[in-house]
């Protein structure tokens, strides 16, 4: 997909990237598409200067938003491909998934932006189970920005590690990727401050014995 994005002007770019992440979270040929690869290649030409960083995650946030928004319709208002769904799935098994989202429905919306398939089907099946369109607006508005912004900013500043950035994504989907960047993070800080207190040590000691001499 970064090479594919690459070959295009950059605002060429915004809008084909834009049609792939709606298309991704809002048609059910959308479990074959590759949204996160999507937003971490926008962000890698972010990075390299041929977008602005901020037109990209805008882009990604607003096109996998309104894709969700769209399937969120489609499920409430069925039509033939919900109805292949529903046979290819079959109706007792269908029933059982939309029941188990009873009082989960919200919990799952969140989730289900970060991770592939799942974020395709999700919204079709919140609306089966009688979800209301504001509930399900405001699980998935602030995660879908959440996760846009996110993923666009590690494709901006992977550099060249970006191929091993985008191998952990897709592996391990953004929730984990984050976290491990908050540990290495919380790693860092008491190392820092380790540091710091053990220079502050140092530091005193040797005043003490200057004063004393």
């Amino acid at each position: 997909m970064t090479e594919f994005l690459a070959g295009f002007p950059g605002l060429l770019a915004l809008a084909i990237a834009a049609a792939v992440l709606f298309a991704e979270s809002g048609l059910l040929i959308g479990v074959f598409l590759p949204g996160s690869g999507t937003v971490l290649a926008l962000g890698w030409l972010a990075g390299q200067g041929a977008l602005p960083v901020w037109a990209a995650a805008l882009t990604a946030s607003l096109a996998t938003i309104a894709g969700c928004q769209h399937g969120f319709f489609r499920g409430a208002h069925p039509g033939a491909l919900n109805r292949l769904l529903v046979d290819r799935v079959g109706e007792q098994r269908m029933k059982r998934i939309e029941s188990a989202m009873d009082g989960r429905a919200k919990p799952t919306t969140a989730i289900s932006q970060c991770f592939a398939v799942v974020r395709t089907l999700v919204p079709r099946l919140a609306a089966r189970s009688g979800m209301p369109h504001l509930h399900f607006t405001a699980c998935n508005t602030p995660v879908g920005a959440l996760w846009g912004t996110g993923l666009t900013l590690l494709g901006a500043w992977s550099g060249e590690a970006y191929t091993r950035v985008h191998t952990a994504v897709g592996l391990l989907g953004l929730p984990l990727v984050a976290l491990a960047a908050a540990v290495l993070g919380l790693l860092w800080w008491f190392r820092r401050r380790r540091d710091f207190s053990g220079n502050r040590g140092t530091d005193f000691s040797g005043n003490q014995g200057s004063d004393f001499h």
